[in-house]
C-alpha cells in the first residue's frame, strides 16, 4: 500500500467516526419532513419569512377558518458565546382570510408601521431542530413596561382614557385611535384597534438557506370604536387555535443580505417562498 493511499484511508476513517459519533438528522413527525443539519453559525444572514396562522372561528352562522399571512424581513446573527442566533425582524405586509363573507384588511403601509421585533431567539440543534421564541408585534400601543406581559386595557373606555394616553396612538396617523382596519363583505366599515402579537416557531432546517415547520400565535385585540355599528366585537364570532396544528406553519428562505421589504413581498410571486404549506396537509 503506498503511503498516499494509507494516508486517504486515515481520513476516510475519521470522517466516518465522526459522521457515526454526530447526531442523526431528526425526522420531524409533526410535518413529516426530516432535517438537514448545518454547521453552527451557518444560519446566519438575511431571510424573507412567511407565517400563516389559521384559527377557528365561531360565529351565530357556523364554524369557519380564519386568520391570516404575515410576510416578514428577518436578520439573524450567531452568538457563539451562548450557540444560539439573536435575531429582529420587520414586518413587511399581509392580510387576512375572509371569514363568512367579511373580510378585514389594512394597507401595507399599515403593516411597515410596527415596530421591529428586536428581542428574537433562535436555537439550532446539531441534529437539525429549529426552535424560535421572542417575536413581537405592537400595534397601535408603545411604551408598555414590559412589551411582553403589561395587562393591555379591560375594554375601550380604559384604552381611551387618561392611564393609557401616551401608550395608546394614532399608528397610521389618519386621526383615528390606534390602527384602522378595513372591513368589507357582508359588512363594511371601519374598525379602529389596538393589538398585541406573538409568534413562535419549531420546525427544522433544510440546509443553511430554509427552515420550515409550524407556528403558534397568540392574538390580544382591543376594539376602539367603528364607523358602523354592526361592527362592534360583541358582534363578532370568537375566535380559537384551529384544530389542525399544520394549518398554522411557517417558512423562511434566504435572501440577499441588502434586499428589502419589497424583495419580501415578492418573494411568493417569484416562487421563493411556498405559496402552500411545504408539507402534507389538509388545506381547502
Amino acid at each position: 500500500m503506498s503511503a498516499a493511499t494509507h494516508r486517504r484511508l486515515v481520513v476516510l476513517s475519521v470522517l466516518s467516526l465522526g459522521a457515526a459519533c454526530g447526531p442523526e438528522p431528526v425526522f420531524d413527525d409533526d410535518i413529516g419532513v426530516q432535517a438537514i443539519p448545518i454547521v453552527a453559525g451557518e444560519a446566519a444572514g438575511t431571510f424573507a419569512t412567511k407565517v400563516t396562522n389559521t384559527t377557528l372561528v365561531k360565529t351565530p352562522i357556523g364554524d369557519y377558518a380564519g386568520g391570516g399571512v404575515n410576510y416578514r424581513l428577518l436578520t439573524r446573527t450567531f452568538d457563539e458565546a451562548t450557540n444560539t442566533y439573536r435575531q429582529s425582524s420587520v414586518l413587511c405586509g399581509g392580510f387576512n382570510f375572509e371569514v363568512a363573507g367579511i373580510t378585514t384588511s389594512l394597507p401595507e403601509e399599515s403593516y411597515r408601521e410596527v415596530a421591529p421585533s428586536t428581542q428574537e431567539v433562535v436555537e439550532i440543534g446539531d441534529d437539525g431542530v429549529f426552535a424560535q421564541t421572542g417575536h413581537l408585534q405592537l400595534w397601535g400601543l408603545r411604551n408598555l413596561d414590559d412589551p411582553f406581559t403589561t395587562a393591555l386595557p379591560a375594554n375601550k373606555d380604559e384604552a381611551l382614557g387618561d392611564s393609557w394616553s401616551d401608550r395608546v396612538f394614532d399608528m397610521d396617523d389618519d386621526d383615528e385611535p390606534g390602527v384602522t382596519t378595513f372591513v368589507t363583505g357582508a359588512v363594511n366599515g371601519r374598525v379602529f384597534i389596538v393589538q398585541r402579537k406573538t409568534v413562535t416557531t419549531a420546525g427544522v432546517v433544510l440546509g443553511p438557506d430554509r427552515v420550515v415547520g409550524l407556528a403558534k400565535n397568540t392574538n390580544e385585540v382591543v376594539q376602539l370604536g367603528n364607523d358602523n355599528i354592526l361592527l362592534d366585537r360583541s358582534s363578532e364570532g370568537s375566535a380559537e387555535a384551529h384544530p389542525d396544528p399544520k394549518r398554522s406553519w411557517f417558512e423562511e428562505v434566504r435572501i440577499a443580505d441588502d434586499a428589502d421589504c419589497d424583495v419580501v413581498m415578492s418573494a411568493e410571486a417569484d416562487g421563493v417562498l411556498s405559496v402552500r404549506p411545504p408539507f402534507d396537509v389538509n388545506a381547502d
